[in-house]
């Protein structure tokens, strides 16, 4: 699930970070520290990329800087909002499907490297802005900061341009309680994932080449795998941006705990969620709804569910298989969501509270999240032969 290029295990990567920690933690806000945090950000880039990529790199972050600002022509805006959206479309397009041709091979390279799949989407959420007038067209300094975070790259979080815009330009100076409390998580982290899911990963993990009751076990550690081994991206990327004052989204809240797949997706890969629920499911299912005049409400939503994740399939790899994973996502969230519905009806709101209280219900429903999710993962990692 992860791009190549950004590894938390390289030398480079607390390079970086100890030298933004010497540059940043002094500059207490203003213009200076914006400029300090995007030197840090494109010196990073200058550790995984080549000399001729970086400067490719450098060019389109100006290229897209300038391009914004020309959207201030009014006679330019329309032409400019198309070329700027194919422009990301594509480049996704390019990191996404090996199948493209050889002359994007490099495009490719490149865009692996910098772990484009989290940069595309801080794009869409920095063009919708920008397009919609909820913003101004950010300075160049910032543009790099919220686009190419460092510590940010590896595995999301994916932070919201709103965020992003609204956290303080001066932020308060860490505490002693708070430095430990954020070294605390970053040591959690990296516990979590060249300890523990390590030791999964060595000990019990084959890449589903197993078959019977070894190939379910394996579903079932694989699930709680990936759960340590992505989180602790995210741990270690939370604990660096508090260090740092930069604010950084959580990406996780216990989903191994899930009741059904849409209390899931609230607790796994928020970020993403979040993402998607903003700019797809929402003004999918509104858009419907008033074609509809509000007529079939969960036909809507379903409709909206589907759409959105096949995205979010083929956003993690574009290939059949993640595409179907995504269709089964889907299919789990449109099912919870006709229970939801039939149960408030048979129930009302004070029987779906006792509902919802009842502790083996819970664990029941809880189980049964749990088992969705195993398999779905399971399908989507096997080989493709599988």
């Amino acid at each position: 699930m992860l791009d190549a290029g950004v590894h938390i295990a390289a030398l480079r990567f607390w390079a970086v970070f100890l030298l933004a920690v010497v540059v940043l933690v002094p500059l207490q806000g203003g213009p200076l520290r914006s400029w300090a945090w995007s030197a840090v950000n494109m010196l990073f880039l200058a550790t995984i990329l080549t000399p001729a990529h970086w400067a490719i790199v450098a060019a389109a972050l100006v290229f897209l800087f300038v391009f914004l600002h020309a959207l201030r022509v009014p006679a330019l805006a329309p032409v400019l909002k198309v070329a700027l959206g194919l422009a990301c479309v594509g480049l996704f397009v390019i990191h996404k499907f090996p199948a493209i041709p050889g002359p994007f091979l490099t495009a490719r390279s490149i865009l692996t490297a910098v772990a484009f799949s989290y940069i595309a989407l801080r794009m869409v959420e920095l063009l919708r802005a920008v397009f919609e007038g909820r913003h101004p067209v950010p300075d160049l300094p910032s543009m790099i900061n919220y686009l190419v975070p460092f510590h940010m790259l590896a595995a999301g979080p994916i932070q919201d341009f709103e965020d992003f815009v609204n956290q303080p330009q001066k932020p308060p100076p860490v505490t002693p309680v708070e430095a430990l409390q954020y070294s605390e998580r970053i040591a959690w982290g990296l516990f979590k994932k060249f300890v523990l899911a390590a030791i999964l990963d060595k000990v019990f993990l084959t890449g589903f080449r197993v078959q019977g009751w070894r190939w379910i076990l394996e579903a079932q550690l694989f699930y709680i795998w990936l759960y340590l081994d992505f989180s602790a991206l995210t741990d270690i990327a939370v604990g660096i941006g508090g260090l740092l004052g930069v604010a950084t989204p959580e990406n996780f809240d216990a989903p191994l705990l899930a009741r059904n797949m849409i209390n899931f997706w609230e607790k796994w890969h928020i970020s993403l969620s979040q993402f998607v629920r903003r700019n797809l499911y929402i003004p999918i299912q509104l858009g419907l709804i008033r074609r509809t005049s509000g007529a079939y409400p969960l036909w809507c939503s379903s409709i909206a569910f589907t759409i959105a994740f096949a995205f979010v399939g083929i956003w993690h790899r574009g290939t059949v298989r993640f595409l179907l994973w995504g269709l089964l996502n889907a299919a789990g969230l449109i099912i919870t969501n006709l229970y939801r519905y039939y149960l408030t009806r048979s129930l009302g709101a004070k029987g779906v509270r006792r509902y919802m209280a009842n502790v083996p219900i819970r664990a029941v429903a809880t189980v049964i999240t749990f088992e969705f999710v195993a398999f779905s993962l399971a399908f989507a990692f096997s080989p493709e032969s599988a």
